[in-house]
């Protein structure tokens, strides 16, 4: 769940013993837990070890019908000197993204593909099933000497584990054609009509020409002059901008603010402070000497009163990415064949229907265990319950019934929960200049000394952001799919508590 704090490599001094000292991360958030690490095997002909570790979490599946897609774990790891509190991340061994050349051994009933910038690895199902899962005894190569360690340095392990949705390259479509429900929505040329995307090759955004990419004008935006194009106006869209035709994958869930105390908890206490928002995230902070201590009151909870600074910076000492609003609208809808429209005003689910209160009530609420009752035939998104004031417990209506379908769980076609409401989703626009730059670049797991990211071709400001998908407390209009009411985000830099978000990595 989920960074070197510097770029530079370290000399360390401390002379003891690579495997002295390991620690067990066991982070839970939707019930997905790392346990029993350890780090064995070391060869120091190579400088080279593995890290040792169980995790398990709940409501897996593969399939090779429909959807054609996994669920996964994204799994990083991060290592600090003792005494020093200051955490890095560890490199993986990456030669082809092959567990055997990538010195990895994979649990029983499972692969692992390290990524192919060593900065963490994808952990699933290797045959089609559904349910829990535990795999035990994975083992991941860590080149401990490509960061800068001796054979008899002193270290302590922690891993990270993120629960993710593998969404398949294929075409598909942008915009749902809807004439009563028109927010800068996306449209071929000046048709009305979905865009129907192909490829990552460039695209002309807006003018109103054939095979051009248009936003109705801009019409029903919140702050249309903020977009660059519309039917009079092009512009151009690089192929190197991610539009959602190759394979991704994407977090299952918001970030948690159990996830945001994990990453809080292992930066230095600049860093931390200038990333400490807490309000509605119930975040308790506690210092000793210099290290921060933080503790979420509501770990299950999507992560709340963000800016752009926060969720950049959070991706980046992952190691994920933001999405951009394509692989957005890919995401919701799924790959199709061409002709095979979607519903005009969809909803992350794929059809019209939403459950809005007084209809339900929760228990246990803001814990592990939060439950929506009274769900009746639907049961989508957690949107607007009686007396609500915040976002619900990622995943709640999936796990608030017995066999939920799609609609009822508030699903995405892949199986991502949440992305119609809960919390806005942050993407990267595409109608500003300084978004467009954006190239797909991952976070290298390092954040700068200040707290900040620092990846290259991230956009440098909040103008690069828009937000998808609406809140807990928005109209109906605004969580479609196909909705570009702020199609960028607009204001100041400050915090804003309805936006959130999650990050996701290109797949190799």
């Amino acid at each position: 769940m989920k960074h070197s704090i510097l770029k530079t490599t370290r000399n360390i001094t401390v002379a003891i013993l690579l495997m002295a000292i390991s620690t067990v991360g066991k982070l839970s958030a939707n019930n997905i837990a790392v346990a029993n690490t350890s780090i064995i095997a070391q060869n120091t002909a190579s400088n080279y070890t593995h890290v040792k570790f169980d995790v398990s979490w709940e409501n897996s599946w593969r399939t090779s019908t429909l959807e054609s897609n996994w669920d996964a774990a994204y799994v990083f790891v991060k290592y600090r000197i003792p005494p020093m509190n200051t955490w890095y991340h560890a490199t993986l061994n990456y030669v082809d993204g092959t567990a055997t050349n990538d010195g990895n051994t994979e649990p029983a009933g499972a692969t692992i593909n390290t990524t192919s910038d060593g900065k963490g690895a994808f952990l699933y199902r290797n045959a089609n099933g559904i349910g829990n899962v535990n795999f035990t005894d994975a083992r991941l190569r860590w080149d401990y000497g490509a960061d800068g360690l001796n054979d008899e340095d002193s270290v302590e392990v922690c891993v990270f584990a993120i629960e993710m949705v593998y969404v398949p390259q294929g075409a598909f479509y942008l915009g749902d054609g809807s004439v009563t429900s028109v927010q800068g929505n996306f449209e071929a040329g000046t048709t009305g009509n979905p865009f129907y995307l192909t490829s990552e090759a460039a695209l002309t955004l807006g003018g109103g020409g054939v095979g051009s990419l248009g936003n109705n004008h801009r019409a029903g935006m919140y702050s249309p002059t903020a977009e660059d194009f519309h039917d009079a106006a092009s512009v151009a869209l690089p192929a190197a901008f991610p539009k959602g035709f190759n394979a991704f994958y994407c977090m299952k869930y918001e970030i948690t603010q159990g996830q945001y105390a994990d990453f809080l908890n292992k930066l230095t206490l600049t860093q931390a402070t200038a990333r400490y928002m807490g309000g509605y995230n119930a975040l308790t902070q506690s210092i000793t000497g210099t290290h921060p201590n933080y503790a979420a009151g509501s770990p299950d909870r999507p992560l709340m009163l963000t800016n752009s600074n926060d969720f950049y910076t959070y991706l980046d000492w992952t190691g994920l990415r933001p999405m951009t609003e394509l692989e957005y609208e890919k995401a919701c809808r799924g790959s199709r064949g061409i002709g095979f429209l979607p519903t005009p005003d969809e909803f992350a689910w794929g059809d019209v229907s939403i459950k809005a209160g007084p209809g339900y009530t929760i228990t246990n609420a803001g814990l592990p265990n939060e439950t929506v009752n009274a769900v009746n035939t639907i049961g989508n998104v957690a949107y607007v319950l009686t007396n609500n004031s915040r976002p619900y417990r990622a995943g709640v209506f999936a796990a608030s019934l017995a066999t939920p379908n799609r609609v009822e769980a508030g699903a995405s076609y892949y199986g991502i929960m949440e992305m119609t409401g809960n919390q806005w989703e942050y993407a990267i626009t595409v109608g500003r200049a300084e978004s467009r730059t954006f190239n797909g670049s991952h976070g290298d797991g390092k954040i700068d000394a200040a707290g900040y990211y620092d990846v290259s071709n991230w956009p440098t400001s909040y103008l690069g952001l828009g937000a998808r998908g609406g809140s807990y407390d928005n109209a109906a209009t605004e969580l479609r799919v196909s909705s570009r009411y702020i199609g960028h985000y607009f204001g100041t830099a400050g915090r804003v508590t309805q936006y959130s978000g999650r990050g996701v990595r290109t797949a190799q």
